[in-house]
């Protein structure tokens, strides 16, 4: 049995539809149906990849092109290729409107990438198509039941995903905060996300300045808090540069206790930048040792954190599962049990925080609970 973790600290819920949603029309004397038995029968991947994309530009109008969408869709999400995953998310969704797949795939480079334009329109379409989906009816063939049941989990996962990126944004995006929380209130009234983003966030103070002007600025200040933790933190967001994200957050840690107290800033307003300041390294430092395997550290600096993000539930919400997964390998590792109690505690925290990462603390509770038989 294996623990299940995120490729990013903010990742998205695992899981899609079955694949093969979209079927093959063959015909074995046309040249589109020539190149599709050539694609079937293609054992290498790179050749294979070649010749769907040769397909997708050759045939864009044959009933097989949505299969052809599909197959290639996850190569491109695999390796991490946003405009090619959003070009051919598109394509797939004017063949068929109702693959959640697509529209997923869309909203999560859309988050990626932090456009707030296609945030917009990817989060209420994601959730629409997901909507529909969830809708389905129950299969009267018994054996088409768990196919069926975990359809619609991924269905429900989806728009509590697009629930969750439209709340961030809202509460990022002070100009269109009103619009895009209106978009959630229609599709989901109820949803714990519209009542987070209607509080006010707790901002980092950030410099007022891009995190491109900000590396530049590090040049000649290279003490300076707000310029460190600017690039560390759109980085982060990003999933990009993990490795400077890691040495700027270090940096922070040790700069902070050292900072005399600005000019203008009295003691109060200090120690809360230095509590922010504090608690989003320490987070940003704990979720990139966890990814990395380096267990001990990863729980060490989540610990550290906790008290500091209180007010940040998905920020929380990820420290509770890289908290939970650390201490499922120490349990492994060490053969201590103690750790493996420590991992149930931290994983049913994250379970009861509703978000991306709820599923997947989850599965990872079941695991323990089999293992270790520990409720």
């Amino acid at each position: 049995m294996r623990f299940h973790v995120p490729a990013l600290a903010l990742l998205i819920v695992a899981g899609a539809f079955a694949a093969d949603r979209h079927k093959l029309d063959v015909d074995a004397e046309s040249d589109d149906g020539i190149l599709l038995q050539r694609i079937q029968q293609e054992p290498l991947a790179a050749r294979k990849l070649a010749l769907l994309e040769k397909y997708a530009v050759q045939f864009p109008r044959t009933t097989s092109i949505a299969w052809v969408y599909e197959q290639l869709l996850p190569i491109y999400v695999e390796t991490k290729q946003s405009d090619k995953i959003l070009a051919t998310a598109e394509s797939l969704l004017a063949v068929d409107p109702n693959d959640v797949d697509a529209a997923h795939a869309a909203l999560h480079v859309a988050e990626s990438n932090n456009d707030a334009a296609l945030i917009e329109k990817y989060a209420a379409q994601a959730w629409d198509v997901a909507a529909r989906a969830a809708k389905a009816k129950r299969p009267a063939d018994p054996d088409d039941v768990p196919d069926w049941a975990k359809q619609i989990e991924y269905a429900k996962q989806v728009m509590n995903y697009a629930e969750y990126v439209l709340s961030n944004q809202a509460q990022s995006d002070r100009s269109r905060k009103a619009e895009l929380l209106r978009l959630l209130e229609l599709r989901n009234p109820q949803s714990k996300f519209l009542m987070a983003a209607k509080k006010e966030p707790v901002r980092i103070d950030f410099a007022s300045m891009s995190p491109e002007k900000a590396e530049r600025g590090l040049v000649d200040d290279p003490d300076n808090v707000d310029y460190l933790m600017n690039v560390a933190d759109y980085n982060m967001r990003r999933d990009h540069d993990l490795q400077k994200v890691l040495n700027y957050s270090i940096r922070i840690l040790d700069l902070m206790p050292r900072k005399p107290r600005p000019e203008g800033t009295t003691p109060e307003e200090w120690e809360r930048k230095k509590i922010r300041y504090t608690g989003s390294a320490n987070w940003m430092v704990g979720v990139i040792y966890g990814k990395q395997g380096r267990y001990s550290l990863s729980d060490r600096y989540l610990r550290a954190a906790l008290s500091h993000i209180r007010d940040n539930t998905q920020a929380l919400a990820a420290a509770y599962f890289y908290l939970g997964y650390d201490n499922y390998a120490l349990a492994s590792e060490l053969r201590d049990r103690s750790k493996a109690i420590e991992a149930v505690r931290y994983s049913k925290l994250c379970v009861a925080i509703e978000g991306p990462f709820q599923p997947l603390a989850q599965k990872n509770l079941d695991v323990l609970r089999s293992e270790y038989n520990i409720e």
